[in-house]
């Protein structure tokens, strides 16, 4: 048996949803811009519970777009190491330095002590990462933090399609969220992101700034300094097939990790991930702990080469005050030199090294992520499960050498 590391199965029924609608916009001759981007958001905001939804063409551009919306700019906003390094880099591109905080190895987000730690008199927002679809119970004391300082607080929620705290959506927990439809995410369009904000005066900037910077109370001429950010009505049209089946793909998710949750009980040298009891997960990840011993690369190695069995990737085993690029560029994206080209510097910090997080960096080195996405069945899981009981019990030993 092999098990992959990603299928995105699509049903005959599918099929012929999307390519009628695509003979429509062609038909149509309106190509972007048109009434299914606004039926994807209208519908998008509905699943969310928020008032408005705006598209765009990724989770980053989503996320630069909520900040220049805001008119933050000049200022330091904080962001989880633990995290693709793209939310850090739409920081970058806003005009904006990154201060990266620490997390907590229980729910791989955000540890409000450190946030608390890194803020300065600069910081004008909070970026709570929703990883693995888990949204911390930290995030009522991560609130409370933000507004007694005055501090945004934005979602993002690449992860967290559906996911909920008390009953209340990733998306609804801040001023704004942001999300992604890349190929691996719970809900996918292939590329694409969406804004979710109830903010009726950052809709309307938003509006603007993914379009150019056209306004329309202006007859569309530019007020704003914006960009193309915008998606196809192809895209779109994804978008509303899958949230026409969204309950059921997510559903099918959290089936997927029952199994695993009932399977690994008796899996010795792991430990689950717990999904707080207040916290509704769709599992963008199934995370769990190795014991210290193994090497999470061996056991990935062992997996798909003795056994067919591709696991995805971390979350995250490289952070982002590792990552290469601030060896050219400042925390504010400043090219480094003789002289940093910025004329706050050395005021900012933005060429002071970070480091210090502990958390993350015990979470990055000794965790790995089983496959879990639609299509799975539970003969799938168990011969997951299976294999991986081989793998740390029989073919590894102390020191995740192979035996």
């Amino acid at each position: 048996m092999k098990v992959p590391i990603l299928r995105i199965p699509f049903t005959t029924e599918d099929k012929d949803f999307i390519t009628s609608k695509i003979a429509d916009v062609l038909d149509s001759g309106m190509l972007t811009s048109g009434k299914y981007t606004k039926e994807f958001e209208d519908l998008f905001s509905k699943f969310v519970g928020c008032k408005y939804a705006v598209t765009t063409n990724s989770c980053t551009s989503a996320l630069e777009i909520i900040i220049r919306s805001l008119g933050i700019e000049g200022k330091s906003i904080i962001v989880p190491t633990n995290t693709f390094l793209a939310t850090a880099l739409a920081v970058m591109h806003s005009g904006n330095r990154v201060i990266f905080a620490d997390s907590d190895p229980a729910t791989f987000c955000l540890d409000p002590d450190d946030l608390k730690r890194r803020i300065t008199e600069d910081t004008a927002a909070v970026i709570l990462v929703h990883i693995g679809g888990i949204i911390t119970p930290a995030y009522y004391e991560i609130k409370e933090i933000c507004e007694k300082r005055g501090i945004y607080l934005i979602e993002d929620c690449a992860h967290a399609h559906g996911c909920s705290i008390d009953g209340k959506k990733a998306g609804t927990l801040g001023v704004a969220g942001a999300f992604s439809f890349f190929p691996t995410k719970p809900l996918v369009t292939g590329e694409g992101g969406m804004i979710t904000t109830d903010d009726a005066e950052l809709f309307k900037n938003a509006c603007m700034i993914r379009n150019h910077g056209k306004n329309p109370e202006l007859g569309g001429k530019i007020s704003e300094f914006g960009y193309n950010y915008r998606i196809s009505e192809i895209t779109a049209v994804l978008g509303i097939q899958q949230l026409k089946k969204a309950d059921k793909i997510l559903a099918e998710r959290r089936k997927i990790a029952r199994w695993y949750d009932e399977l690994l009980v008796d899996v010795k040298n792991i430990k689950r991930v717990e999904i707080p009891p207040n916290v509704i997960s769709t599992y963008y990840k199934y995370i769990i702990y190795l014991s210290e011993e193994y090497s999470p690369i061996d056991v990935k190695r062992v997996m798909r080469e003795k056994y067919g069995v591709a696991l995805t990737g971390e979350v995250y085993d490289n952070l982002c005050h590792q990552e290469p690029i601030w060896q050219k560029y400042t925390y504010c994206g400043k090219l480094r030199g003789k002289e940093v080209n910025c004329k706050m510097w050395p005021k900012c910090g933005c060429d002071m090294v970070q480091d210090d997080f502990p958390g993350a960096s015990y979470l990055s080195r000794h965790h790995v992520c089983l496959p879990l996405y639609p299509g799975l069945s539970e003969d799938d899981v168990k011969y997951v499960v299976e294999s991986l009981d081989k793998t740390l019990n029989l073919d590894l030993k102390v020191g995740g050498r192979q035996a």
